[in-house]
């Protein structure tokens, strides 16, 4: 069985134990039978629907990402400071959630479609449910879902929580959702069907994988959940915390990046044990990988440059390819150079290995990692900021050689690819 269909089938696993504890738990979907109730069945294909593309984190785009000759299609100001990358419908259309929960949906052509006004506070990374409401939480513990500029339900399911890891969809237009401690699985209504809680707090955005949800916490511990079950299960642990979260490599493995940005770990799910699997040469890896059919794409923050490192499922590596250059760290008291994993932005890859970036100072590339390797870079595509955080708040694809980007100071800027090196070069 390839990796496509093992990933594909551990999706439908997912969904399927979050469906059958719903029929077997104490709570169902609740019925106005003075309402219709459409039911929703299976997910819209295309898109990037939730954070990382998918369910597994995999940071791999179904549509070709461009691979040079980068230009600008539309910019547009969505009024809002904006600190995740947007989630996109299998139409291009794309979504995000501002700071204070203002949520703006803009068409592929770059036109405003709708906004909502939710009032949330702090809110978390959204997801979008497979009946298209989109789904956030904010810091008090309270699930927000929109559809169509319209706040279809406000459910509180958790205690109030900086952290806000990013949910997960069901087939059936559920979500799941937590805070820090907090896991509950929500109905299309917005209802709660379960809950748990975590005995420490969740540092990553939720994973699905070998039917179950999976959460990484502040230590580095794995643990599962079926939605219903009334505790999640200890798995194992990286024994150290992990950078920027963790990735599905294949239908029983999760990959992460811990031990200070060191090494590139892999943690066997069914068995719960943990290994090695590369250590970062001259530099540190910044979390979290991407993976395509098994191969992990990663940063690599060097004394002198910023590299793209492509490690096969041993950790061998088969590519390696310079994104750009930038001045060594001074040496101030005659010790070893020091370097420390940075804020910044995940890339993205896509099948054929070509990968889009953005550096701290808001540019946004594209890079071949096979065949004939280049970079191409257009500077300024967001405006830096005088925080720690990157100018670029994330980046998703919107179409075949299409992504969108979203600024942290509150604008998406689409990017379209074409023949040929970028004029920006």
């Amino acid at each position: 069985m390839t990796l496509a269909r093992r990933l594909t089938a551990a999706t439908g696993a997912a969904v399927g134990a979050a469906v059958l504890a719903t029929a077997a738990g104490s709570t169902g979907q609740t019925v106005d039978v003075q309402h219709p109730l459409t039911i929703v069945s299976g997910t819209p294909a295309g898109g990037a629907r939730t954070d990382r593309i998918d369910s597994f984190r995999s940071g791999c785009s179904r549509d070709p990402l461009p691979a040079g000759g980068l230009a600008s299609t539309w910019h547009i100001g969505v009024g809002a400071f904006l600190e995740h990358a947007p989630v996109v419908d299998a139409q291009g259309t794309a979504y995000v959630v501002g700071s204070r929960g203002e949520v703006v949906a803009v068409g592929r052509d770059g036109s405003e479609r709708w906004r909502a006004a939710t009032g949330a506070a702090q809110a978390g990374a959204p997801v979008l449910a497979s009946d298209e409401t989109l789904a956030f939480v904010d810091a008090a513990g309270i699930a927000v879902g929109v559809r169509e500029g319209v706040v279809r339900w406000r459910t509180r399911f958790g205690r109030s929580d900086t952290s806000r890891p990013a949910p997960l969809a069901l087939d059936d237009g559920g979500v799941v959702v937590a805070t820090a401690h907090d896991l509950a699985t929500l109905d299309a209504e917005g209802h709660v069907r379960s809950r748990t809680a975590l005995p420490e707090a969740a540092s990553a955005p939720l994973v699905a994988a070998l039917g179950k949800v999976i959460a990484v916490t502040v230590s580095g511990a794995v643990w599962s959940w079926s939605p219903g079950a009334a505790e999640p299960t200890r798995l194992g642990s990286f024994g150290a915390p992990v950078e920027g979260g963790a990735v599905l490599g294949d239908d029983h493995t999760l990959l992460a990046i811990t031990a200070g940005g060191a090494h590139l770990a892999a943690m066997d799910l069914a068995r719960g044990t943990v290994a090695t699997r590369a250590v970062a040469p001259a530099g540190v890896w910044l979390g979290p990988p991407s993976v395509h059919a098994g191969a992990a794409t990663l940063q690599l923050l060097a004394p002198a440059a910023d590299v793209a490192v492509v490690l096969d499922a041993s950790g061998a590596e088969t590519a390696r390819i310079v994104l750009g250059m930038h001045p060594p760290p001074a040496i101030t008291d005659g010790g070893p150079v020091v370097i420390a994993p940075v804020p910044h932005t995940a890339p993205l890859v896509d099948a054929s290995g070509t990968l889009v970036f953005a550096t701290t100072d808001g540019s946004v590339g594209a890079a071949r990692t096979s065949g004939a390797s280049r970079v191409d870079l257009v500077a300024g595509i967001c405006p830096p900021n005088d925080h720690a955080e990157p100018a670029v708040a994330g980046i998703a694809p919107i179409g075949p050689s299409a992504i969108v980007v979203a600024c942290r100071a509150g604008a998406l800027v689409a990017l379209q690819g074409g023949e040929g090196p970028s004029p920006h070069l």
